[in-house]
């Protein structure tokens, strides 16, 4: 019974440590990844996990100990009649190669059930999140029953990947019941009639054969459940091989960029085309080209968040080509919506990281949130998504950090496109007159009188 107790307790503890471990390599790879895509990430931070947990974890462990019960027990019967138990052994172990005709098809279908859940994953995603679109246009039906149909076919993928396990499963518990026990009892009987054991060896050996059996029959079992797995652990190696140097350097000196010959086509789609720019520090430079030109491809190629199909990106004379490592730290980015994060003001501002109260407040300053924070104060909850701020509040946060994290380069993404003339014209103000940095702005709608606050304007459809 103590036993037991110190074994439960160890088993649960090393699962924990291991789910914790996993949980924190998995959310470091989806960050840095930077996926756009939410189906694999949150398909694979929850139901994913809670498989490898449940299917793989908990059997490696329930392996380790049934593999260590059939050891004592192969020891305990050597003692007493080694030819009995040799026999037993080998017997048992028979129904192992049998298991082995069935793994391709137990990962087929387990690949098909990942497939369906995160199919299944995405669908109540988009519910939710479209629930009030859905409610406004009268369509709850539709979307309800989309995402029953897409329940509905991952329960029965998950029911064929279950049943083809227990069919297996059952198949060699038979056959280890005919291989382990009936065959090595009748030897067993053999010798005993012709006196070469004794009954009580015989007796005893045939109880122990159940430690014998049990034991093989479990393992068989787990490593079956381990296997299903496969298609899930697959995909959790990346992350765990995942190296996140993250070694970001701060205050570059920035001279020249230089955009040469850049072009990018995805398929047959050309996006850009010979694009060629230089921006100097400090100067403030606006691109202007109408709606869907590819502007924000551009500024995900300045970033190293694509790679061009010709063309260099050079900064300071270094060739920074699709590399985001060494791209990323010249480079802050506001974006036409930027994202909030469901917790406090102050969070949303430093996104975690630690900064001086001088440097904060500059930056909160020079953003234009004085106001906000001495209304709200800097513990204020933003709510999700920043329901609880305005448009130009959220812009303003954008912008304080990016003064906060000191880049040399402020790239914006239409930052002001949805907002008032007045509200646009305020924070182009406050980023046009930081001498702190270069700029380089997309967009296509801007005011006459913001085009003159910006040192040189390049008209990319030209």
């Amino acid at each position: 019974m103590f036993l037991n107790f110190g074994y439960r307790y160890l088993r649960y503890d090393i699962i924990r440590d291991i789910n914790l471990e996993l949980k924190n390599k998995t959310v470091t790879y989806l960050v840095n990844q930077q996926s756009d895509s939410q189906k694999e990430g949150l398909n694979l931070m929850t139901n994913d996990l809670k498989q490898i947990e449940s299917l793989k974890i908990a059997n490696e462990l329930m392996i380790i100990s049934e593999a260590a019960a059939f050891i004592i027990s192969i020891f305990v019967g050597l003692l007493n009649s080694w030819i009995l138990t040799l026999i037993f052994v080998i017997a048992t172990i028979s129904p192992g190669f049998i298991q082995k005709l069935f793994v391709k098809d137990i990962q087929n279908k387990a690949a098909v059930w990942e497939n369906k859940n995160a199919d299944y994953t995405q669908a109540v995603t988009d519910a939710i999140n479209g629930s009030k679109t859905a409610m406004l246009y009268d369509v709850q039906i539709p979307v309800i029953s989309y995402v029953v149909k897409q329940a509905k076919q991952m329960e029965n993928a998950l029911r064929s990947l279950n049943y083809t396990q227990g069919a297996i499963s059952t198949l060699i518990i038979t056959l280890a019941d005919i291989f382990s026990f009936i065959i090595p009892f009748l030897i067993g009987a053999i010798l005993m009639f012709n006196g070469q054991i004794g009954a009580g060896t015989l007796v005893m050996i045939v109880q122990l054969s159940n430690d014998f059996i049990n034991p093989i029959t479990m393992i068989l079992d787990q490593l079956n459940q381990i296997r299903s797995t496969k298609p899930i652990w697959d995909k959790v190696q990346k992350a765990i091989n995942f190296n996140n140097k993250n070694e970001n350097a701060t205050n570059l000196s920035f001279n020249q960029l230089s955009v040469e010959k850049l072009t990018y086509t995805v398929g047959d789609k050309t996006i850009l085309k010979n694009v060629n720019f230089t921006v100097n520090a400090n100067e403030k430079v606006l691109l202007m080209a109408p709606s869907g030109f590819g502007k924000t491809t551009l500024l995900r190629l300045l970033v190293g968040q694509l790679k061009p199909t010709s063309g260099s990106i050079i900064i300071n004379q270094q060739n920074v080509t699709g590399n985001s490592q060494k791209s990323h730290d010249y480079f802050g980015y506001i974006n036409q919506k930027p994202f909030m994060f469901d917790r406090s003001l102050h969070f949303n501002l430093t996104l975690g990281k630690k900064y001086s109260e001088e440097d904060l407040n500059e930056a909160i300053k020079l953003a234009g949130l004085t106001e906000l924070v001495k209304e709200k104060g800097l513990d204020y909850q933003v709510g999700q998504n920043g329901n609880n701020l305005s448009g130009g509040q959220i812009q303003r946060i954008e912008i304080a950090r990016s003064i906060l994290a000191k880049r040399p380069i402020l790239l914006a993404d239409e930052a002001t496109s949805a907002l008032d003339n007045e509200l646009s014209l305020q924070i182009h103000q406050v980023l046009l007159k930081n001498s702190n940095f270069a700029v380089i702005e997309v967009a296509h709608k801007i005011s006459q009188q913001e085009k003159e606050m910006f040192d040189r304007i390049i008209d990319l459809s030209k």
